[in-house]
């Protein structure tokens, strides 16, 4: 009797998880929106990035742009405008065709990109006219949507915006971003790990970086959320502008970027006792990103190579910006990272016009002569 209990229990559960509801899709004329109908931001920003230096105003803010975009179409953005990136091979658009993005069946989720949408439970303040007031076209239908990115073993990036239905004068139906980043300021807490616990992964993560074998290059790496985690845990949290798209990211993310593109091998000295992992951006290959990791002393530093000057070209030698957590000068950095950093310029045929340093303090420094000497 026991043993069929527990088998009727085992179904039970199991198809109560089967068939758990998927999240609703946005529905509009018996069609339903799929994940390809949203823009979202990439890793690198990148797209963002060719956006706004085609349609940006000088004098507008990055983040004050993309968060009211929506009063920009009909006059600086001309709707259904499309074009080439700058890196070539992609076109770029802020417009999506509803025929080339729905479907006759409920899909939240793209198994391929890796993305998935869902709606928010929260009715947009603002409406159609007053969020895209100079769009000669019929408004639909507005709703907040989260857009999430997912990455193999690494945590999700959800991007909150709010989303427009039009319908234009020959009857084509489009969805535009009318409001990117929405609600950044009322998502919900999240419980704050203590100091010891951040401590304690972060040990346990230098184990693994050290012992690991089945990542090779860098490209993995970032994939991987330990690694990230060690990173995350270990540089400073400053935002700041790097010119690695526009406004100011958190150093974090500033790295992702210059992480993201061609990659070189895992590099392990020492008895693998230190670790190197090195990448340039990508469709931006002069910016380059190099992390050493010493699971002896427990230390994070690294080298942003980054320019000020965007054109094709790349102008000038570009900028060092040297970090690490765990030493407040230069100074204080290992003799091996700076023989690390050195072969690195030499391999790369680089050399910096000017080094700055951001330390455990997050004071950033001009420490250029100290460099040189070094």
């Amino acid at each position: 009797m026991s043993k069929i209990i527990s088998l009727i229990l085992f179904v039970f559960i199991h198809c109560s998880t089967s068939f758990a509801e998927e999240p609703a899709a946005w529905k509009i004329d018996d069609e339903y929106l799929t994940p390809k109908c949203f823009l979202y931001e990439w890793m690198s920003s990148d797209n963002f990035e060719e956006f706004f230096n085609r349609y940006g105003l000088e004098n507008k803010k990055w983040d004050d742009w993309w968060n009211n975009i929506g009063k920009y179409y009909g006059k600086q953005i001309s709707v259904e405008d499309s074009f080439e990136a700058s890196w070539g091979k992609d076109t770029l658009s802020l417009t999506r065709y509803l025929k080339d993005c729905t479907s006759p069946e409920p899909v939240t989720k793209d198994e391929v990109k890796l993305l998935s949408y869902s709606i928010v439970d929260v009715t947009p303040e603002e409406s159609c006219k007053s969020l895209a007031p100079n769009i000669i076209a019929k408004c639909l239908d507005l709703k907040v949507v989260n857009v999430v990115e997912s990455f193999p073993a690494m945590s999700s990036e959800v991007h909150t915006s709010i989303y427009g239905i039009f319908e234009l004068m020959g009857k084509n139906k489009i969805i535009l971003p009318l409001k990117m980043n929405y609600l950044m300021k009322k998502k919900t807490e999240t419980k704050v790990q203590t100091k010891a616990e951040i401590e304690k992964i972060s040990l346990s993560n230098f184990e693994w970086i050290k012992n690991q074998t089945k990542l090779s290059n860098t490209n993995q790496l970032i994939f991987e959320d330990r690694f990230l985690k060690l990173l995350e845990y270990n540089i400073s949290s400053q935002s700041l502008y790097l010119g690695l798209g526009k406004g100011k990211k958190t150093l974090f993310k500033n790295l992702r970027v210059v992480l993201g593109g061609p990659p070189d091998k895992i590099e392990y000295l020492s008895n693998r006792r230190y670790v190197v992992a090195n990448a340039c951006r990508g469709h931006s290959c002069p910016e380059k990103g190099l992390v050493f990791i010493d699971t002896g002393r427990k230390e994070v530093a690294g080298v942003i190579r980054h320019f000020f000057i965007h054109d094709l070209k790349m102008s000038g030698e570009g900028d060092f910006l040297i970090f690490s957590k765990n030493h407040k000068t230069l100074n204080g950095l290992s003799d091996m990272f700076f023989k690390v950093v050195k072969e690195w310029i030499k391999e790369k045929k680089i050399s910096p016009t000017k080094v700055r340093f951001i330390g455990s303090d997050d004071s950033i420094n001009d420490v250029t002569k100290k460099f040189l000497n070094k």
